[in-house]
């Protein structure tokens, strides 16, 4: 297999243009070679094991790295969701392709590498996370989230219109990957299909896989985890970025009970929940949520209280994204696609896990 494991901080020009560099029209389908690409949101380089991860394992990212290439000196082009990704399609800078921050619209009219891949004969694909307000363009399928989408029950949108598929959104977004890749291509042509994840978005809703996971777990907490921003500049304190200002303890640490759960949590997720799921949540994280509503800490304890909660959701998270990605491995070794296929894995772009608060 032909695998590129990129951080959250690389050129996504340079990857794309050596992709289509092995691509040529006249050359026979079966020596050009097929394309994945995997795409997380947010997703830490400090959170995989091969990177030196000290606080959770990816044996799926990391089987992906000791197969191929791991690229350590990169950086993003623009680290924000919807620019991020608009970057990756036409290998340009946001002022020149024209999305230059979340809440603008992708011109679908511009050139893609998508395009140029269907114009050198590849099949196309697009599952999940899109986030740049227009129709995905250049793809010969493509079922996309709105906006962030939900990471229970979401919506998609397509083609024929909106339809909305019960289940966790990493595992259905993987699994309609699957399904185009074993059945609804021709299999004698070459394919190029963007697998691209809402996790580890916030606000970090686990799936009942690795609900559990890390319970017992405590994390070392950075060292800069108390930074009061007092020798920097005063945009950066204006930012709403601090674990101790900002984080919600309800919608993004699940800090709840059905009785003290306010109507933002209750009808931006838990309402959206069919009965099951609401008793799986509800039993997950009560014991944890008693105890803390029984006495709050406050101040500092309150934030070292925070970043725990904060990172066994958000490696929870990740445990999806790696187990979906070791499933596409799965796929290309045993159909006989590996040895033909490139794999690159990278996020939009990198984020903190508790570093200056």
């Amino acid at each position: 297999m032909r695998s590129f494991h990129c951080i959250p901080f690389f050129v996504h020009v340079f990857v794309i243009v050596g992709i289509l560099g092995l691509a040529h029209a006249d050359e026979p389908a079966s020596t050009r070679p097929n394309i994945v690409f995997i795409f997380s949101d947010d997703h830490a380089y400090q959170a995989m094991s091969c990177y030196g991860s000290k606080i959770n394992k990816t044996p799926q990212l990391d089987r992906l790295a000791q197969q191929g290439m791991r690229f350590d000196r990169c950086l993003v082009t623009n680290s924000i969701c919807g620019p991020s990704r608009a970057t990756i399609l036409t290998g340009k800078y946001s002022h020149l392709n024209g999305f230059k921050q979340n809440g603008d619209r992708f011109d679908g009219s511009q050139q893609t590498f998508a395009k140029l891949l269907q114009q050198d004969g590849y099949q196309t694909a697009i599952f999940g996370k899109w986030h740049l307000e227009t129709d995905p363009t250049g793809f010969d399928k493509w079922m996309v989230l709105p906006g962030q989408g939900h990471y229970y029950n979401p919506q998609f949108l397509t083609p024929e219109g909106k339809k909305q598929i019960e289940g966790y959104v990493t595992d259905i977004i993987t699994e309609n990957a699957l399904s185009w890749l074993k059945s609804e291509r021709d299999s004698a042509e070459p394919f190029m299909v963007m697998i691209q994840n809402k996790a580890p978005h916030r606000p970090w809703e686990p799936s009942f896989d690795h609900i559990n996971d890390f319970r017992t777990e405590t994390f070392v907490e950075p060292q800069t985890l108390f930074d009061d921003y007092s020798n920097r500049a005063d945009v950066l304190k204006e930012n709403e970025m601090e674990i101790a200002r900002n984080m919600r303890p309800q919608m993004d640490l699940r800090i709840w009970t059905p009785e003290t759960a306010g109507n933002e949590f209750k009808n931006q997720f838990f309402n959206g929940l069919n009965p099951e799921q609401q008793k799986r949540f509800v039993e997950a994280y009560k014991s944890d949520n008693e105890a803390y509503l029984a006495n709050p800490p406050t101040g500092k304890a309150q934030t070292k209280y925070f970043y725990q909660r904060y990172m066994q959701d958000y490696l929870r998270c990740i445990a999806s994204v790696d187990d979906s990605v070791g499933e596409i491995l799965d796929f290309l070794d045993e159909s006989g696609l590996a040895e033909n296929t490139i794999v690159v894995y990278s996020s939009d772009q990198g984020f903190y896990l508790g570093e200056h608060g």
